[in-house]
């Protein structure tokens, strides 16, 4: 057999197996009538005769459809969501414009007693990169679970003005008393305090001890003034010279010393951290260069008891504040809720858990996110990941997250991705978009079979009959660039 034929056999096995090339033939070979005169048929019609049953059609059932999809990261054994029709259907990208259609809770449980930290971390980075990568809306628990009404400063305020009274009728002992009991009852409620009023008592504080003639004592509680509220300055209609010469010492004195250094604690972590109505960051909070003096410290966790105190940073040292953050009521119920749904027995069901149901009840949510931390045989963490669709009872399963450093699972960020995929209805791409022939001629072993002029004509059909034509032909590689 001489090279020309062998050659013209091996192209026409080429165009033979190609499905395009077979379609367009049976197309210009049918003797049907014009499409005009066809009935319409909303199912799909019998093959003709000389049909490949192997080549891929536009429109199949439900099963031939699924099959040619590549098989997920993760299974779901609940209904699954129907796909778009082929005209709308998208593929899923880092700027695809999606949105959730309900809110996510999402909570970690600890199986043993020993990983509380360790979940407790993973609930945080899960939750900070759902907010980080958009498109989706995660449940407030802020609003579910607002604060406690904020404490009256009315007894305060009270003693302040009695205070004045005192002052201004020229009765400098009981002013003093007045005032100190006014800066003591404002600084019991560090959470509600007002700097202001704070620096305001101080300073009258100070200016009635220099009518009672303290100056030691003065000077001590015009540094307090300054520390509470720095833009404080006393009104030279109101205080004599004596009094605005001793607080101007005091302004320098504590610019003058060194800063104190502070270190702020939770448990749970995570818990923002105010100081003097200021945010500082979230716990563990180290290193933070803060004043020397008093100043009131806030640590507050959506759905727990906000902690505070009123702190006295030293100069030059580290001061150390450990707030530990008591869950309410609700979201006590609800982690207890949680846990129950993170048992491998709930893991195992093939419906939501009741706890699930009413943790989506609860919190008016649509999807549900539950992740377990345990250890695996030899003893590293990980976490099992599993996500309800309360509406729809659609299921993310087999999702496990590695805890421990050189394993081969999924990252916190990588899990983060595939729960936002599910609740957005991203489907996996299909293997074979419009011909199953760019499969084939990937393969090592049809290029060894065809060799190389059949390999270049094989590529010229593939990019002709293509539907993706923004790819350059390549007669080099075989057309397909890849």
């Amino acid at each position: 057999m001489t090279t020309f034929r062998r050659t013209s056999l091996l192209l026409a096995f080429v165009l033979a197996t190609s499905p395009a090339y077979g379609q367009s033939s049976r197309k210009r070979t049918s003797k049907k009538k014009p499409a005009a005169t066809q009935p319409v048929k909303t199912t799909k019609a019998p093959p003709d005769d000389d049909s490949d049953d192997d080549a891929p059609r536009a429109f199949g059932t439900p099963e031939e459809e699924a099959a040619t999809q590549v098989p997920p990261l993760v299974t779901s054994d609940a209904p699954a969501r129907s796909a778009p029709p082929p005209a709308l259907k998208t593929e899923a990208t880092a700027t695809s414009p999606v949105t959730a259609t309900g809110p996510l809770a999402l909570f970690t449980v600890a199986r043993m007693p020993a990983l509380e930290d360790a979940a407790r971390k993973l609930e945080d980075d899960l939750l900070r990169q759902l907010k980080a990568g958009g498109g989706v809306e995660l449940v407030d628990l802020s609003v579910v679970f607002p604060p406690a009404p904020p404490a009256s400063l009315a007894r305060a305020d009270t003693l302040f003005e009695q205070g004045r009274s005192d002052y201004d009728n020229l009765d400098p002992e009981s002013a003093e008393a007045k005032f100190l009991a006014a800066a003591e009852a404002y600084t019991q409620h560090p959470a509600e305090l007002n700097t202001e009023r704070l620096a305001n008592a101080y300073l009258f504080l100070g200016a009635s001890r220099m009518l009672n003639g303290d100056s030691a004592a003065a000077l001590d509680a015009f540094r307090r003034a300054v520390v509470a509220e720095p833009s404080t300055t006393p009104d030279a209609a109101l205080f004599g010279q004596d009094v605005m010469k001793s607080y101007e010492q005091a302004r320098a004195e504590v610019k003058a010393r060194p800063a104190g250094t502070l270190v702020v604690e939770s448990k749970p972590p995570g818990a923002s951290v105010a100081l003097r109505g200021r945010e500082l960051g979230v716990t563990p909070l180290s290193g933070v260069e803060v004043p020397a003096g008093q100043h009131p410290v806030v640590v507050t966790l959506p759905g727990h008891a906000s902690f505070a105190q009123y702190t006295d940073v030293a100069s030059s040292k580290s001061t150390e504040v450990k707030a530990t953050l008591e869950p309410t009521p609700g979201l006590a119920a609800v982690r207890d809720a949680a846990s129950h749904a993170a048992t491998e027995q709930a893991f195992e069901r093939s419906t939501p858990p009741p706890e699930t149901l009413a943790i989506a009840e609860r919190l008016d949510a649509r999807y549900v996110v539950i992740a377990a931390v345990s250890r695996g045989e030899k003893g590293r963490m990980q976490a099992d990941l599993q996500a309800w669709d309360v509406r729809t009872q659609a299921r993310l399963r087999g999702v496990q997250i590695s805890l421990a450093p050189g394993e081969k699972k999924l990252t916190p960020a990588a899990a983060a991705d595939q729960v936002r995929a599910f609740v957005n209805g991203v489907t996996v791409p299909r293997a074979a978009e419009g011909n199953t022939f760019s499969t084939i001629i990937k393969r090592p072993w049809f290029w060894a079979v065809v060799g190389g002029a059949a390999a270049v004509t094989a590529g010229a059909v593939f990019m002709a009959t293509s539907q993706d034509k923004g790819r350059p032909y390549n007669p080099v590689s075989g057309g397909i660039g890849f």
